[in-house]
């Protein structure tokens, strides 16, 4: 199909794409290099290119003020080297956090000074907003931090038909496992979520160790392709979770991809890398205890007392966390198939034994790796918590809710 605008050309001649080209406001954007600009500077270009023309340059290259609007996307840090940064600009720089922006109108030049990369970005955004909406005219001075620190999403993710989320026993799941294992769904859903500045995705699976990561220990656990049953659903399925991949699904399935288990890694150290360059952290998070994926294998059972399976899960977390170095974290659940023991097999020391452990196993391999245990409140005691996990070679934060 031919573009509309060749048919007006060819109508009206050439003079008429000129003028129209002529006619949009020129704006040159001034900026810094990293993952969370690249993104602004892009909303920028996308915002309204009929009535905004566009120019990209670095900031080394600013210099004396030209006709059009001039967009400056810096973070303090970098922002304090320009040398024709405004004094009063330069006194603030101490007060803009983490997130924060301070944007400053200076005629046509309009700086936007972030308390770090993602800050920048999101001033950036505002100004793609108000080209949208009102244009560049419309813009105030303003300092802005945010209201609320981490912003999520929480994602029931279905992986695979064999490594199951709490809700895969339904169509919709089922229909969106291969979604699950496409760049575009991700970069869409991760561009929206940066655009509304939410900053925090936590994946949430039953047990997702075998498509994720692989066990040297274990190295039969890890599971190729990507697969999704036939076989209808009914309303029969537990709500604990524990029936989630019955035996009968498994006698008809179809194989939607064809993927190693290091094509898997490889994907999803993509999906994190892009979710790192608009600002947003990535968590794992899992209920207990599963072991969907892994039957027949290394004697893996669905035992809380089996030291085998003990030992396969605190292997697990090393190494998902040695696999991902942009993983921000780990959520867990005391639930929702753990059973209340008081003995060396509770629940709380289960999850230690595994989790816990194997986080500091990780972390004695990766001095300076930060890190985020997020320990839900749910089914376990408080006491509990704070008597067990005192050795934690990580910060842990806890999910309260209900």
């Amino acid at each position: 199909m031919t573009p509309l605008s060749e048919i007006l050309c060819s109508l009206f001649g050439f003079g008429f794409c000129v003028s129209a080209s002529l006619g949009a406001q020129g704006v040159t954007v001034y900026r810094q290099s990293s993952g969370p600009i690249d993104f602004a500077v892009e909303r920028i270009k996308a915002a309204k290119p009929q009535e905004f023309s566009v120019a990209e340059k670095t900031i080394g290259e600013l210099a004396d003020r030209g006709e059009g609007f001039e967009v400056v996307l810096a973070w303090k840090d970098e922002a304090s080297k320009i040398e024709t940064l405004p004094d009063a600009i330069r006194e603030q720089l101490d007060t803009v956090v983490p997130q924060g922006y301070i944007l400053r109108r200076d005629g046509k030049r309009i700086w936007v000074i972030g308390g770090d990369p993602v800050g920048a970005m999101y001033g950036g955004q505002d100004i793609a907003e108000a080209m949208k909406i009102g244009g560049l005219d419309t813009l105030a001075d303003g300092d802005h931090v945010p209201y609320i620190a981490k912003r999520g999403i929480k994602f029931n993710i279905p992986l695979d038909l064999r490594t199951p989320s709490y809700s895969d026993c339904s169509d919709a799941f089922q229909a969106n496992i291969p979604e699950m294992w496409s760049m575009d769904f991700w970069r869409a859903f991760i561009d929206t979520m940066a655009e509304h500045r939410f900053n925090v995705l936590t994946l949430w699976n039953l047990h997702p160790f075998p498509s994720i990561v692989k066990v040297p220990e274990f190295p039969d656990v890890a599971l190729a392709d990507v697969w999704r049953t036939k076989i209808p659903f009914d309303d029969s399925f537990s709500f604990s979770g524990s029936d989630m991949l019955r035996p009968a699904m498994l006698k008809d399935v179809e194989v939607l991809r064809r993927l190693t288990i290091d094509e898997k890694i490889a994907f999803w150290r993509q999906v994190m890398q892009y979710a790192r360059d608009r600002g947003i952290e990535v968590y794992w998070f899992t209920w207990n205890l599963f072991t969907f994926g892994t039957e027949g294998k290394h004697g893996i059972q669905q035992s809380q007392t089996d030291e085998t399976t003990i030992a396969y899960f605190r292997a697990s977390v090393r190494e998902l966390i040695k696999t991902y170095p942009l993983l921000a974290g780990i959520g867990i659940t005391a639930g929702e198939q753990l059973q209340d023991r008081k003995d060396e097999y509770s629940r709380e020391n289960w999850l230690w034994k595994t989790y816990g452990l194997g986080i500091n196993d990780a972390l004695r391999e990766l001095p300076g790796r930060k890190f985020l245990l997020i320990h839900r409140f749910h089914m376990t005691r408080f006491d509990d918590v704070e008597r067990v996990w005192k050795d934690l070679a990580c910060p842990m934060e806890y999910s309260f809710k209900y």
